[in-house]
């Protein structure tokens, strides 16, 4: 019976991560367009600090008795989100959409890699193959024919390691403390240093049009209030490696959302990206990983 629960409690975790996968999937697009007119650290600052308002009023009693441990676990993974998201932000400016996609999706790799060389906690042979496979899948999916670099791709590649960075403390802190005090506090020191960096290097925009509010509204609440608290409850029953895997379905659910929307047409070599990223959930639960 406890070996039932388990299960559908693990099945409920995927089922959020996968979630958070399928709205993470629509944001390059957004997030592009209102580049045009709205700095990459003033467009974070309004994001972050819309989902912490957002937040704040109904979990207003956890965060008055959460320690300050949890504060500060809280702080970190700010920080490092931050970060991650300012690389991203700012690397879409000079990069594709497609070409970001592939590359933040290195991290799939990275969780494993860093848990094995940081934590010492190697995953299965399994869950290594599988990393593998979704990577191939997402290169398949996103990368352009071309192989010119831009000057984008690089902070991708940050970003990449900063996410796999910010899995890992996810999977640790998310076990320690309540996962939707955490959350919330994660977002208010992203939204914090974020409008720290735009007052101190972009000028405050005079105008924006309906599309960057359509873009600022769409991010900070399913894409951020929604998204970042069903990860951190999510990781509380889904090892680092694993959780990883599933949120490498953001570029095929992108892809899909631009069929049904925009009318894209997926090729055969994108056909074949989702089905080795598919293959690859298959082959991560095909034996026994280590947690």
């Amino acid at each position: 019976m406890l070996l039932l629960m388990f299960r559908r409690r693990s099945l409920t975790a995927n089922l959020m991560l996968l979630t958070v996968a399928f709205v993470w999937g629509a944001t390059f697009v957004f997030v592009k367009a209102a580049l045009g007119e709205i700095g990459p650290f003033t467009f974070l600052a309004a994001r972050f600090w819309l989902a912490f308002a957002v937040l704040v009023a109904p979990f207003f009693n956890r965060l008055r008795r959460s320690g300050p441990s949890l504060w500060r676990a809280g702080g970190v993974l700010g920080a490092v989100l931050g970060t991650a998201y300012a690389l991203q932000t700012i690397g879409l400016r000079t990069t594709t959409a497609s070409r970001a996609g592939f590359l933040t999706g290195l991290f799939v790799v990275l969780v494993p890699l860093l848990s094995a060389l940081a934590l010492r906690r190697p995953p299965a042979p399994n869950a290594w193959v599988a990393a593998l496979l979704a990577v191939l899948g997402v290169a398949l999916l996103s990368l352009p024919l071309d192989r010119s670099l831009a000057a984008g791709d690089g902070l991708m590649l940050l970003c990449a390691l900063m996410v796999a960075v910010h899995i890992l403390l996810v999977g640790h802190h998310a076990r320690r403390y309540d996962p939707l005090a955490l959350g919330t506090v994660q977002i208010g020191a992203v939204a914090l240093l974020s409008g720290l960096a735009a007052l101190l290097t972009e000028p405050l925009p005079v105008h924006l049009s309906p599309t960057t509010w359509g873009a600022i509204l769409f991010t900070a609440l399913p894409a951020t209030a929604l998204a970042l608290l069903l990860q951190v409850v999510a990781q509380r029953r889904t090892p680092p490696h694993q959780a990883a895997l599933l949120l490498t379905l953001e570029p095929v659910f992108a892809t899909l959302t631009a069929f049904l929307f925009l009318g894209e047409r997926l090729s055969g070599r994108g056909l074949a990206g989702c089905g080795l990223i598919l293959i690859a959930m298959l082959v991560a639960e095909a034996a026994p990983s280590s947690r």
